[in-house]
């Protein structure tokens, strides 16, 4: 029986699934393209060397895979992690049973399954020499147990002195990850105190900042799907429909696709649009309300991140339509404003701008933008360049008046200046109240 799952080619079906069939991209190899991002962080390494660490198997569901090691192995297995070795350090010199040692620059760690550990959670890769062809790397080893584990194989096989990095883990998702640090540093200090640890995270968010032709195509895929489920969701925006209905139609024109959905979708009607991360999506949709909609597909782990306010009745009010013209001039001058060079602060006041002027500033209670990639909140450093993705998202949330307006499309940076990937997505409000009427003539009536 065969245990090896071959996540890339799975990866590669998914993107190709995904878009229409008439689509013709240009051939991608991300098992390439995660050893091209390996061998940068190992010149950024120098003499030093890394571990980057995975989930670990927390309960009877498999984790979602931590981002940094799933941007350097693609591996999406738990209990794996991933050992490099800096371009100028001493090699890893790895016994071997019966043969002379094996010297490694990379090492993958995965874990090995058992019958029953395959029976409950399907195929998945195995340590060998097949797991380390098929992912392009020098040498796949059977992973010890936990950070006490990994620290006792680290402390036989690290030359003295050696300095070792780890990212810190610091975000709310990273808490299991954190666990296993905490517990390796505990026990490599007292094994091996020459052993100097340092962190890790910038140069990984300054990597993941920037992103190849790869990533970039994955996002405009989710992207596309996620306004084709905007647009197959109109029909539900009706007095008497539930935010559920409109979470459950947003889902399904995601996964029919063959899509996951990036994150919860906010659903939000009435007073629920005042809550910028609301997600229980059970209340009814009322005459007169404005209804706020955040959702992005997810293609190969990359996450679209769009949303567009919708009045519930068809059209917007004299006093919504206010508010919402102002946020969309808020979100325009905003766009105008990424560029390389300019920062997200910039990017961020050139919103408030704007709303200041309208005197709805203090109605914004979060930020313009966040970077967008394997995680739909990326982790992003310094001004903007090419290949960096952000949102841009200005809100304005005013609970006393049931009213909650959002605005948001994901943006690529440019070379001269930025290109919005959400662009044909309708958000000017005489279009959206156009894309309602059209959409309610095709809508079968409700029983």
């Amino acid at each position: 029986m065969r245990f090896l799952l071959r996540g890339f080619v799975l990866g590669a079906l998914v993107l190709a699934s995904a878009i229409p069939a008439t689509a013709n991209p240009p051939t991608v190899d991300p098992v390439a393209a995660r050893k091209r991002r390996r061998a940068e962080l190992q010149r950024f390494l120098g003499k030093d060397y890394a571990l980057v660490l995975g989930q670990p198997l927390t309960d009877v569901l498999l984790p979602r895979q931590e981002g940094h090691f799933l941007y350097l192995t693609g591996v999406q297995d738990p209990d794996a992690s991933l050992l490099l070795v800096g371009r100028d350090a001493t090699p890893l010199s790895l016994p071997r049973r019966g043969e002379k040692p094996q010297e490694a620059r990379e090492v993958l760690f995965l874990r090995n399954a058992s019958p029953r550990f395959v029976q409950f959670y399907g195929l998945r890769y195995l340590p060998g020499k097949q797991s380390a062809k098929d992912l392009a790397v020098e040498c796949a080893r059977a992973a010890p147990r936990g950070g006490r584990g990994l620290a006792r194989r680290l402390a036989q096989w690290l030359p003295t002195d050696a300095r070792l990095r780890l990212p810190a883990y610091k975000r709310p998702d990273h808490i299991t990850v954190r666990a296993i640090r905490k517990a390796l540093v505990k026990e490599l200090a007292a094994a091996r105190p020459d052993i100097v640890l340092t962190d890790l995270t910038l140069q990984l968010r300054r990597q993941r900042s920037i992103k190849d032709p790869g990533e970039i195509r994955a996002l405009e895929r989710a992207v596309r799907i996620t306004m084709t489920a905007f647009r197959e969701t109109l029909k539900h925006l009706r007095p008497g429909a539930t935010e559920g209905e409109v979470d459950g139609a947003l889902l399904f024109a995601v996964r029919r696709r063959r899509a996951q959905p990036a994150y919860r979708f906010v659903v939000a009607a009435g007073i629920n649009a005042a809550i910028p991360h609301y997600f229980r999506n059970e209340s009814t949709l009322r005459a007169g309300d404005l209804i706020v909609i955040d959702a992005g597909a997810e293609v190969d782990r990359y996450a679209a991140d769009i949303t567009r306010t919708y009045p519930v009745s068809g059209r917007f009010t004299p006093r919504q339509r206010t508010v919402y013209d102002a946020v969309l001039r808020a979100q325009e001058a905003a766009i105008a404003a990424v560029r390389p060079g300019a920062t997200l602060r910039t990017v961020d006041k050139a919103a408030r701008d704007i709303l200041k002027e309208a005197k709805l500033a203090r109605y914004f209670i979060h930020g313009t933008s966040h970077h967008v990639g394997l995680d739909v909140h990326d982790p992003g450093i310094g001004p903007l360049q090419p290949g960096m993705l952000i949102t841009v998202e200005p809100g304005v949330y005013i609970r006393d008046e049931r009213l909650g307006v959002r605005i948001e499309d994901v943006v690529l940076v440019t070379k001269d200046g930025c290109r919005v990937l959400s662009a044909d997505l309708p958000k000017k409000a005489a279009e959206i109240e156009a894309a309602l009427r059209a959409a309610r003539k095709q809508a079968p009536e409700r029983k």
